[in-house]
């Protein structure tokens, strides 16, 4: 995929960094984002989409072309997981579309296993890019599981190297049978291993990790000797990029919505002069026609793909509108209960407001699933004390009913006199308002939604990758056979 259809705003690189070039300098643009999880088309307001994205990398490595510059495209890892095109084609298209959009080194995030490492193993096939990382080893062999690293030569001959990094916490957030036989090993110490090599042959060193903003700061700290770092894993926005001693750390948030690009004169394998800032993908950028066209293709598929049975329900299930916004109902607690083990916290909320239909007796489909949970919300946990819990009860306990944003509960039981709480027990035994429980929810509560503001103070929440619909239908598929019912968790008096 090459076009000269060019000048956007993203694109102008040397007047920006304008310095005389002397032997040994050149001008180099990394492009990166990470965490998609399975966003390949434009959201409901019609933001991102990868064929988009391919338009506005394709322009600025064009251009880098047309004037002797370096492009460098990564991408941090996390492609799996969050759309139905993610959970029912396992990453095809994606891997497809950044095939298109010339990816130069992919890191393997945590929900790479989700589909085991059979279905990875079909992905690294299927690239036309290295997929890296430096600390997963092969518990039966002591070698690494996959390629470390990847070499380039810059505009101006020098080398450049780039490793990847994938969280150690891989071994707990994915279900265990995907990453049996393997050892996830200290990243920072991988790293300095790692680097002793690369300095050898590179002098200009990229970490592609799927860490986290804080432990890429902490790595920076480390590892100085680290040029860039082109972090995933927490979904943060990060612009312009943090400057630790001498190394950039980046991240571009998730799902695609936006293209992280850093602009750089290299002098000598040295960052000189940089900048650096996340394009936002809408509507303004045209599609990439061949990215597009994989998309439409697998999207089309996928209605045939949402006929399959993947559970049968011996009762209805109540998900209607006034019943699930006012009270405890089958459904909510079935999707809960659900969540609630996959995630293994002590207590799972839920807003009714997110579950928008029922399902007759008999087969559920995974069109029935998409219908009641249509909005493709990412499950996190999130540490919470008993008074921080409470505070979250009070606020739903006093909102008018039926309210959208009325709690479904697992985990937990909780009276409501009138418009104010009343008793409430977690486990079985009453709150305790100075213990500290794990909480799931969805990404939408936890960011304040339904007016849950006090969800968005305390701990950062950890994402779990996996959207609710996918919990729930891989967990009806493990079932088989489900009869929810009502059992009190929810006594309104």
């Amino acid at each position: 995929m090459r076009r000269n259809s060019l000048r956007t705003a993203g694109v102008l690189l040397v007047w920006a960094l304008s310095v005389a070039l002397t032997w040994g300098d050149c001008y180099v643009t990394v492009l990166h984002y990470n965490d998609s999880h399975g966003h390949l088309q434009p959201d409901r307001d019609d933001k991102g989409g990868i064929a988009r994205m391919a338009t506005a990398a394709d322009e600025v490595r064009s251009w880098n072309d047309e004037h002797g510059n370096t492009t460098l495209f990564l991408n941090a890892g996390d492609i799996l997981q969050g759309t139905p095109l993610s959970t029912v084609y396992k990453g095809e298209p994606d891997v497809k579309c950044m095939n298109v959009m010339g990816i130069d080194a992919m890191c393997i995030g945590n929900h790479e296993f989700d589909f085991g490492q059979k279905n990875l193993s079909h992905l690294e096939a299927l690239a036309e890019f290295p997929i890296l990382s430096s600390n997963i080893y092969v518990e039966a062999t002591g070698k690494r599981f996959a390629k470390p690293y990847v070499l380039f030569t810059l505009a101006d001959g020098t080398k450049a190297g780039a490793f990847g990094l994938t969280t150690p916490e891989t071994a707990v957030q994915t279900l265990p049978k995907n990453v049996v036989g393997l050892r996830f090993t200290d990243p920072v110490a991988e790293a300095k291993t790692v680097l002793a090599e690369l300095l050898q042959q590179a002098q200009f060193i990229i970490g592609v990790t799927h860490l986290g903003y804080e432990a890429d700061l902490e790595l920076a700290k480390a590892v100085p000797e680290l040029d860039m770092i082109v972090g995933g894993h927490t979904h943060t926005q990060v612009q312009p990029p943090t400057k630790v001693g001498k190394t950039l750390v980046c991240q571009a948030k998730s799902e695609g919505l936006y293209l992280g690009q850093v602009d750089m004169l290299v002098s000598g394998g040295d960052i000189v002069k940089y900048r650096g800032f996340l394009r936002a993908i809408d509507n303004t950028i045209a599609a990439d026609p061949e990215a597009e066209a994989i998309v439409a293709k697998y999207a089309g598929e996928l209605q045939e793909r949402l006929k399959e049975v993947i559970a049968q329900t011996t009762v209805a299930l109540d998900g209607e509108r006034e019943q699930i916004r006012a009270g405890e109902t089958n459904l909510g607690n079935l999707i809960c209960d659900l969540i609630r083990e996959y995630a293994k916290a002590d207590v799972c909320l839920w807003n009714g407001g997110g579950i928008r239909a029922s399902i007759g007796k008999g087969a559920i489909t995974v069109a029935d699933i998409l219908t009641v949970l249509p909005f493709g919300n990412i499950v996190a946990t999130k540490e919470v004390t008993g008074a921080e819990l409470q505070k979250v009860l009070e606020f739903n306990a006093a909102q008018p009913r039926p309210f959208g944003g009325f709690i479904q509960v697992s985990g937990m039981t909780m009276e409501i006199n009138g418009s104010k709480l009343g008793k409430v027990t977690v486990g079985g035994a009453p709150l305790d308002l100075k213990k500290t429980y794990v909480l799931a929810a969805s990404e939408f509560m936890l960011g304040g939604g339904d007016g849950y503001a006090m969800l968005k103070e305390g701990t950062e929440p950890v994402y779990l990758g996996y959207s609710e619909s996918a919990i729930v239908t891989e967990k009806l598929r493990e079932m088989g056979t489900v009869t929810p019912s009502v059992e009190g968790r929810i006594v309104l008096k």
